[in-house]
């Protein structure tokens, strides 16, 4: 991970506001499960969704029904 990378910055500075010390090992797994997620997360952030209907009242301690 880049010392300068926006998640690198984010990183530090939410590890700063709540106060938590993390040692490179840490931040090393942090990194590493936000590598893991992002593609899934950027394709969620760019898909377009506006035709999808929203589900209402979901029980979500539930499977949707099919």
């Amino acid at each position: 991970m880049e010392a300068g990378s926006a998640f690198q910055r984010y990183l530090d500075g939410a590890l700063e506001t709540l106060g938590i010390e993390a040692d490179e090992t840490e931040r090393m797994v942090m990194a590493g499960v936000w590598e893991l997620y992002r593609p899934g997360l950027e394709a969620l952030r760019d898909a377009d969704l506006d035709e999808v209907e929203p589900e209402l009242h979901a029980n979500l301690s539930q499977a949707p029904p099919r």
